[in-house]
C-alpha cells in the first residue's frame, strides 16, 4: 500500500465521520424549535452557519481522501 493511498485512507474515514457528525449537529436546527431560536439569537444562527459549512468543508475533505484512494498516482518508474 502506498503513502498516498494511506493518506487518502485516513482523509477519507475522518472528513466522513466529522460529515455525519456535522450533520447531526445542522439537523438539530431544522426543527421548528430550532428554526424560532436561529430567527431569535444572532450566535444560534452563526452556529448553524459554522455547522453547515464545516459539512461541506468535510465532505470536500472525503471526497479528496476518496480520489487519494482511487488514483494514487504511479511508483516513479527507474531511468536506465
Amino acid at each position: 500500500m502506498t503513502r498516498v493511498r494511506r493518506v487518502g485512507i485516513v482523509l477519507f474515514l475522518v472528513g466522513l465521520g466529522w460529515f455525519l457528525y456535522a450533520t447531526s449537529r445542522v439537523s438539530r436546527y431544522e426543527s421548528p424549535e430550532g428554526k424560532i431560536r436561529t430567527m431569535v439569537s444572532s450566535e444560534e444562527r452563526s452556529r448553524r452557519n459554522f455547522w453547515e459549512t464545516s459539512r461541506w468543508l468535510l465532505l470536500g475533505t472525503a471526497v479528496v481522501g476518496g480520489v487519494l484512494i482511487v488514483l494514487p498516482g504511479r511508483a516513479p518508474q527507474p531511468r536506465e
